[in-house]
């Protein structure tokens, strides 16, 4: 009989806003957001260097207005993607205030749980069961382990494990359930917020 893993650690604000900005499904709509932006950039440079081939009245004004055009482009390029990364910002603050607001203010600890019977995590003191199959997706960073459900909409569950714990063999436990998930074929990536 195989013995639950439980994890107890306390939670701070800064691990609820990486939870949100490592989210996979926020990071697809970011990376759309900026081909956008880049595909805007091309049509613009593109409609305007044919625009100016029928103003210009020789080749050096030619030159000169293309210039212009691709600088003001890459301008307004930048000036897109950083207000693209502030709007994303924005979002994930306003989302992890909420959580951090909402769990709080009752516990500053959590509580998760790996049980390898049913192969699930369990969440909390309600015990909410996360099946560990090939839906879920683990990602590492420096502080946290992160678990998204599905394609980590904002509906979908999504909880962390902290690096750091309250009990000496909390490190151990982690790599155990680490070991054990690569067992299953689930992936630990490690990738770049928004």
């Amino acid at each position: 009989m195989k013995k639950n893993i439980s994890f107890q650690f306390p939670i701070e604000k800064q691990d609820y806003t990486e939870l949100f900005r490592y989210m996979p499904y926020l990071k697809s709509i970011f990376k759309m957001a900026t081909v956008g932006n880049l595909v805007a950039l091309f049509l613009f440079c593109g409609y305007n260097i044919i625009a100016n081939l029928q103003i210009a009245q020789d080749g050096t004004q030619f030159l000169i207005l293309n210039i212009v055009t691709v600088v003001i482009g890459f301008v307004m390029y930048y000036v897109i993607l950083f207000l693209i990364r502030l709007f994303f910002r924005k979002i994930i603050k306003n989302r992890s205030n909420k959580l951090h607001s909402l769990y709080f203010e009752s516990k500053n600890t959590y509580q998760v749980g790996f049980d390898p019977r049913f192969n699930a995590f369990v969440l909390g003191k309600e015990k909410m069961k996360i099946p560990a199959d090939e839906s879920l997706t683990v990602i590492e960073t420096e502080q946290n382990l992160l678990f998204y459900v599905g394609k980590g909409k904002g509906k979908d569950d999504k909880f962390l494990i902290s690096k750091t714990g309250i009990s000496p063999d909390h490190a151990l436990k982690l790599e155990r359930v680490t070991t054990m998930l690569q067992e299953k074929g689930i992936a630990v990536q490690t990738t770049k917020p928004i």
